[in-house]
């Protein structure tokens, strides 16, 4: 009897023993895969600085898609910044600044443009244009470009014969069409249709005068 107890001791300490490795390497693979995982997912994932520059351009496309009329990087120029771009109107862009009437050009409201083209404003009488910049009373100069403003957008299209335009100095101007020739006023357009952001630009040969009072 104490040489078969003395047998199944043994056998029983050996079983012991091989279900405690069995539970021990069981641990260790579950800790080496926990492991494992997280050096996976550390490298998978983005390092910090990465996850910030793409925070940083969509905070940056989000802004993109709301851009303001006076931004030139919209899908459209605004009617300054066209004008800008166009070396035969410099004399119209200086006017405007003289005139201080960037900013209305500049906002979202649509507008109509006629801009006379550099060889119009040459064609007024000596000293005209020096003195309208010059001048610190700006209510001739601004009668001036607002009678080259309809405030609201018309196309060539949109102009029928003898179609009268009431413009931001609050006279009309006559748009008149004689085959592929459209004459607004006296001035005959030599450039259409320039679309703005805010609005339209037609490029003009002569310069449209208030009426005198």
């Amino acid at each position: 009897m104490k040489k078969r107890t003395y047998i199944l001791l043994i056998l029983g300490f050996g079983a012991f023993n091989i279900v405690g490795c069995a539970s021990s390497d069981s641990t260790t693979d579950t800790a080496m895969g926990t492991e494992t995982e997280t050096a996976i997912r550390t490298e998978d994932a983005p390092p910090k600085e990465a996850m910030e520059a793409d925070t940083e351009m969509e905070a940056e496309e989000k802004a993109d898609v709301n851009v303001s009329a006076n931004n030139p990087i919209g899908s459209e120029s605004s009617i300054v910044a066209l004008i800008q771009q166009n070396p035969n109107l410099s004399t119209f862009l200086e006017l405007i600044r003289a005139a201080n009437m960037v900013v209305v050009l500049e906002s979202p409201a649509p507008y109509t443009v006629f801009a006379p083209t550099n060889q119009a404003f040459a064609a007024l009488p000596a000293g005209t244009v020096e003195a309208l910049k010059k001048t610190d009373d700006k209510i001739e100069l601004r009668r001036l470009l607002q009678s080259h403003i309809l405030p609201n957008k018309i196309t060539t299209a949109e102009m029928r014969d003898n179609m009268p335009m009431k413009t931001a100095q609050g006279e009309e101007v006559i748009a008149r069409r004689k085959g592929q020739i459209l004459t607004v006023g006296d001035a005959t357009v030599v450039t259409a249709d320039v679309n703005a952001s805010n609005g339209v630009v037609h490029v003009i040969d002569r310069v449209l005068a208030p009426p005198q009072k």
